[in-house]
């Protein structure tokens, strides 16, 4: 809790939310992000949303976190609920796209294009499905549109405290609680015990080399660092389009994920991240189902 949730909280998290705050912070001061919003309102009531999702969507490229937090400015539960599966499947955090760009450049452009192609393409599928099961209807989008202004500099800096001082009182505890869990678990061998246990299952359903389980627990803990731990094992091009889909998709952050529990409580945090969970195991088993076709169909 010391160490490592202080780490993460602080090193990892933090310097995103800070960042983004800042910079949506002035957007939104300068009157910018209001007109976002109406241009993207007809393409997001496709999908069952409006205009205003397209706000933490965005923030979504850098941090999780922030972005789940600005979520709270929906008002209607399925549109929150259809923006928090938006966001954790559409695209990898920042540091989580860097190490798939670092990593990949090395099999060509193609893989790393096609992995943010696969990703938007999945979680664009999904969010139609949610549209469909969760019943209520999108609100239209009634917005003032404000004049283009300069920001005040100490209003701004007072909005961006406040998100600072909730960041501290609601994210930072639960980080520290979820490494304390995680680091208990890993005294009592229950980590060892599920890599052997999960190691088999990724070999058979994922065509990954079984020794790349702990990466994929630790992705739980620290994505940005799943990424990077599997350049050891020498990957083909097909494996790594394969491992950074099932990575980027699969669970959430730890960071991540208890921000979505104070956003949408337990049950549908837990709901969100299991339908996350399938479509990550799903979405990689075709990826890697695709590949030995094809390898096959060129050996005869």
């Amino acid at each position: 809790m010391l160490t490592s949730g202080v780490y993460i909280a602080l090193v990892l998290v933090f310097p995103y939310f800070f960042t983004f705050y800042l910079l949506f912070g002035f957007l939104e001061d300068f009157g910018y992000l209001p007109r976002l919003a109406v241009v993207l309102d007809s393409f997001f009531h496709r999908i069952g949303l409006h205009g205003e999702s397209s706000i933490p969507i965005m923030l979504g490229l850098g941090c999780k976190v922030t972005a789940f937090l600005a979520t709270r400015t929906l008002v209607n539960k399925k549109e929150k609920i259809l923006t928090l599966a938006l966001i954790m499947m559409s695209a990898p955090c920042l540091p989580q796209s860097a190490m798939i760009i670092s990593l990949g450049m090395h099999y060509g452009i193609a893989p790393v294009i096609s992995v943010f192609v696969i990703l938007v393409a999945t979680a664009l599928a999904v969010n139609a499905l949610l549209n469909r099961i969760i019943k209520g209807k999108t609100p239209e989008l009634f917005m003032e549109i404000p004049s283009y202004r300069m920001p005040s500099i100490v209003l701004l800096g007072k909005k961006l405290w406040l998100r600072i001082l909730d960041y501290f009182k609601e994210v930072f505890p639960l980080i520290a609680i979820g490494v304390l869990v995680i680091n208990v678990l890993e005294y009592l061998h229950v980590i060892i015990w599920m890599t052997d246990t999960v190691g088999r299952g990724i070999t058979a359903i994922l065509g990954l080399p079984g020794e790349i389980a702990p990466v994929m627990l630790l992705g739980f803990l620290r994505k940005d660092v799943s990424i990077s731990l599997i350049a050891p094992f020498h990957l083909s091009a097909h494996q790594f389009i394969t491992a950074s889909v099932f990575l980027a998709l699969y669970v959430p952050c730890i960071a991540s994920f208890f921000s979505i529990i104070k956003e949408i409580k337990i049950k549908a945090a837990l709901a969100v991240v299991a339908l996350s969970f399938f479509s990550a195991t799903a979405v990689s088993s075709l990826i890697h189902l695709f590949f030995v076709l094809l390898e096959t169909s060129g050996a005869h």
